[in-house]
C-alpha cells in the first residue's frame, strides 16, 4: 500500500502544472499529434513496400494470353 501510494505520488509530482497537460503523459497535444503523423506516414510507406516489389502488373497479367 505505501508503495503504491507513493508511486503515485511521485507521478503526481513529476507532472507540468501548465493547463495544456495531458494527463500522466509528459507529451504535449502537438507532439501528440507529430507522432501519430508519424506513425500513419510510416505504415502508408510499408503498405506500399507490400506491393511495389517489382513483380507482374495486373495489367500484364490480364493481357496474357493463355493458349491451352
Amino acid at each position: 500500500m505505501a508503495l503504491t501510494l507513493s508511486k503515485l505520488f511521485m507521478r503526481t509530482i513529476s507532472q507540468n502544472p501548465d493547463e495544456n497537460s495531458t494527463g500522466v503523459s509528459l507529451w504535449s497535444l502537438e507532439d501528440i499529434e507529430k507522432a501519430q503523423a508519424k506513425q500513419k506516414a510510416l505504415e502508408a510507406e510499408q503498405r506500399e513496400d507490400e506491393y511495389g516489389d517489382g513483380g507482374i502488373s495486373d495489367h500484364m497479367l490480364m493481357d496474357f494470353d493463355l493458349d491451352v
